[in-house]
Formats: C-alpha cells, structure tokens, sequence
C-alpha cells in the first residue's frame, strides 16, 4: 500500500471532496469515479484513472479505514446530480452491502440523489 500512496503523490494525484466545486467539474466531464466514505462521514472521490496511473481506493483514505468504498457514476438532470451507478467493487477494503448503505446515505446527505436501480453489489465470488 505504501507503494500505491508514493506513486500517487508523484503523480500528482487529486482527490475531491463531495459535495464541492471540483466534484462538480468532474461530473460534468463524465468521468466515473471511486470513492471512500471517511470514518468521520467525509466522502472523498477521484477519479478512476489519473496521470496514466489506476487510483486505489487506499489511495483516498490515504491508506486507512474507511466506512464504504466503491465506484460510481453520475448524470445531471438539469442543474441537478444524481448517482447513475454504485457499487462497492473496492480491492483493498471489500465494504459490501452495509458499505453501499452508507455510500448511499452519504451522497443523499450531500443531497445528490442516489437511483435505487443503479446501487449494485459487487459479486466478489462470481471475480
């Protein structure tokens, strides 16, 4: 893991907080993203691929514990965000469903609002 955090911070490796203006671009571009939802209740996001380097999910938490952790992706409705898809496919931390209950609560505390048809379990014995 200490590998994954150097690598990142040499790479320049930007994180986001949700809600926020640098979320917002983000959305707007339509990148998909990973998240981690803090122990303290932050949601930190970023995205998948950053500088030619995959981002871990330790890399948001800077490599501790994390409530949920995931990917998603989100779509404007007007002015409006709303999670498209979620899941807790996470390598490092393997939240499950309880994971994506928090991931869930947490982006709809953020007031963007999370499709109950796009919340997805990842299937870690199907992988």
């Amino acid at each position: 893991m200490e590998q994954e955090l150097e690598a990142a911070r040499q790479a320049g490796v930007v994180l986001v907080e949700v809600p926020g203006s640098a979320f917002t671009a983000l959305a707007a571009a339509g990148v998909r993203m990973i998240f981690v939802v803090l122990t303290d209740g932050r949601l930190v996001a970023a995205p998948r691929r950053q500088h030619g380097e995959n981002i871990s999910h330790a890399v948001l938490a800077n490599g501790g514990p994390v409530l949920a952790a995931g990917e998603f992706s989100v779509e404007f409705h007007g002015s409006e965000i709303v999670v498209s898809a979620l899941n807790d496919m996470s390598g490092h931390y393997r939240p499950g469903a309880d994971g994506l209950a928090i991931a869930q609560e947490t982006f709809e505390t953020a007031e963007i609002s999370v499709r109950s048809e796009a919340v997805t379990s990842y299937d870690w014995e199907a992988s």
